[in-house]
């Protein structure tokens, strides 16, 4: 009997390390099927996620606001008050855009069927100097004059249809916003009691978050509005067809960090050429370069750099990266988070020179500019040079 056992022992000794494998790679599947099976879960989660994200970015923007409101006497204890009337203000204001938009936007509709005359024109006379030139280059062309109304008309029937859905979710930002707007402070210091012990980093983090987002959104919506405007009037002086839709087209590009800019101006430039000729839209690329002069060498430094301060490599390799994981999500956040990790990454390699980390500005009062930045941190310890030790004051004898 106790060889048999012997022989026993000796054979799972032999079996013992595959059998662990086999162990592991079966918990690895069953995570595996457990991330397939609560795929869909994680994925509604990750949109009523995004809608609070969204929700508290623009409570960022609007707290200044409503925090110089209570100042005056009005509205003193009644920030309730305050942050509906802002609200009332904000959608008046777009109401009044709308209003003022929506009569251009059905005049330069009108010029469709025009326009598709010379689009398709256009296109011919560019097949007709490719098949010159010999190269094996077939464009497409639409079966009629009525082929790009058709598809313009399916995708804005296809817009319409996901409408409903989407008012559901901007009402429902808007909501969780003015409850950020009204009852956040509450909230947040209601949670820093989750933390005992740990206050000063959770005070830390949310300052970090909230200012480095917020200086970031009130940055690249400023940005989008003066750019927004500026390709609007410009497209229009010049005599660019759809120069109001290229104009909300550019505000909302905008938001996506370093390419947002040259797609909205390649359009321009293209929608000039193809239905305006060679001169027009020489002078849309003339405007649009000077558009993007004024945002890259004026407002881009003024306006984001004081939030961001990030070399410009860092921020496309941000993009990039957030692009490739989220894709427009990621290209929207990737600067911030970037921004953001720049941030953390300052105080720990401060606190590892073992200086005070959290304590971002000795007045009290903390600003973008005072918190740490980890380039920005290796640049001045570079500056300072080695520091020793134990230094030794020389005797006036040693000189």
């Amino acid at each position: 009997m106790a060889d048999d056992e012997r022989v026993v022992i000796r054979v799972w000794r032999h079996l013992e390390r595959p059998v662990q494998l086999l162990v592991y790679l079966l918990i690895a599947l069953t995570l595996v099927m457990l991330f397939h099976q609560s795929e869909y879960l994680v994925v509604h989660l990750f949109d009523v996620l995004l809608l609070f994200i969204f929700a508290a970015i623009i409570a960022l923007l609007l707290t200044p606001v409503i925090d110089r409101m209570e100042t005056l006497a009005v509205f003193k204890g009644r920030r309730a008050i305050a942050v509906l009337l802002v609200y009332v203000v904000i959608i008046g204001v777009i109401a009044g855009v709308i209003a003022l938009v929506t009569p251009a936007l059905i005049g330069q509709a009108k010029q469709l069927p025009a326009l598709e005359t010379r689009a398709i024109a256009f296109v011919r006379a560019l097949q007709d100097a490719i098949d010159n030139a010999g190269i094996p280059l077939k464009l497409s062309l639409p079966s009629g004059t009525a082929g790009i109304s058709t598809a313009v008309l399916g995708s804005v029937l296809g817009i319409l249809s996901g409408t409903l859905g989407t008012l559901i979710n901007v009402l429902l930002v808007v909501v969780i916003s003015i409850y950020l707007l009204v009852e956040g402070r509450q909230l947040i210091a209601s949670m820093r009691k989750l933390f005992p012990g740990r206050e000063d980093v959770y005070d830390f983090t949310l300052l970090a978050v909230g200012t480095t987002f917020g200086q970031y959104a009130r940055g690249q919506l400023t940005m989008s509005l003066v750019m927004g405007t500026y390709t609007g009037l410009a497209m229009t002086v010049i005599g660019v067809p759809y120069a109001v839709v290229l104009g909300i087209l550019t505000f909302f590009l905008e938001f996506i960090p370093l390419i947002g800019a040259p797609i909205g101006m390649g359009l321009a430039v293209l929608i000039a050429l193809v239905f305006k000729g060679p001169l027009v839209a020489l002078l849309a690329l003339v405007a649009a370069l000077g558009g993007h002069a004024i945002e890259a060498y004026i407002l881009g430094p003024r306006v984001t750099g004081s939030a961001t301060r990030i070399h410009p490599l860092v921020a496309m390799a941000a993009l990039l990266i957030g692009a490739e994981l989220a894709g427009i999500l990621g290209a929207l956040f990737g600067v911030p988070v970037a921004a953001l990790l720049n941030v953390f990454l300052g105080a720990l390699y401060r606190a590892r020179r073992g200086e005070e980390a959290l304590s971002a500005s000795p007045s009290g009062e903390v600003h973008a500019e005072a918190l740490p930045r980890l380039s920005e941190e290796i640049s001045e310890a570079a500056e300072e040079g080695p520091i020793e030790d134990n230094p030794v004051p020389h005797t006036a004898g040693e000189r």
